[in-house]
């Protein structure tokens, strides 16, 4: 049972579109957790008690700060974002990247909000080629002047597709439940864990299973 004199933990997610973002926004609510989801478009996620939105863009780093305001926690997931599934090239998804994770740097900053967890391909830190090396190391030394508490976590295996939305993730879980969907709901709890407990922070890290 919540205690209710204690204030709830306030996150709010960049990137709720998807099976990713869907996995996300329940574990949040079946934590009691007060869940905002910050979109383009408000009617994007199906209205479902105790999900919150707001409009939300996490390329400008104004926006960002108003969007997350009096939040405890921000957490990004690059892989709904519709530039980075429509970039091909390791150049231009590093650039959107890019783009996005400075945005969201200067605008919780601006906010005084702590804590961030980036989801997302980041290749570009294994010195792969295809990369960018002048911008990725620019990009390594902005996170690592950061005063935030951010954690960069690669992207799981499933979930880039839009097969599953919030029902799939509502339902109790049953032994004969889609491989994917038992994943994805591991690995929401995995990056919740990790978003309260800040065990890695200044870190990259990959989930298993």
């Amino acid at each position: 049972m919540k205690n209710l004199e204690s204030p709830a933990y306030k996150l709010a997610l960049f990137g709720a579109l998807g099976s990713l973002g869907s996995a996300v926004l329940v574990e949040a609510l079946s934590r009691q957790w007060e869940a905002t989801a910050l979109l383009d478009d408000l009617n994007a996620v199906p209205s479902r008690p105790g999900i919150r939105t707001k409009l939300g863009d996490p390329f400008d780093a104004l926006a960002v700060s108003h969007a997350v305001a009096g939040m405890d926690a921000v957490l990004c997931n690059l892989c709904s974002q519709p530039l980075l599934a429509s970039a091909r090239q390791p150049a231009v998804r590093f650039e959107v990247e890019f783009r996005s994770i400075t945005a969201l740097l200067d605008g919780l900053a601006l906010a005084k909000v702590k804590r961030l967890l980036v989801i997302g391909d980041f290749r570009w830190l294994d010195e792969t080629a295809g990369y960018p090396d002048g911008p990725g190391a620019q990009l390594q030394q902005r996170l690592l002047d950061s005063p935030l508490g951010w954690t960069l976590v690669d992207a799981p295996s499933v979930g880039g597709e839009d097969l599953f939305g919030l029902d799939d993730f509502l339902a109790p879980t049953h032994s004969n439940e889609p491989d994917a969907v038992t994943a994805l709901r591991r690995f929401a709890a995995a990056v919740l864990d990790e978003c309260q407990l800040a065990a890695h922070r200044h870190q990259r890290v990959r989930i298993q299973g």
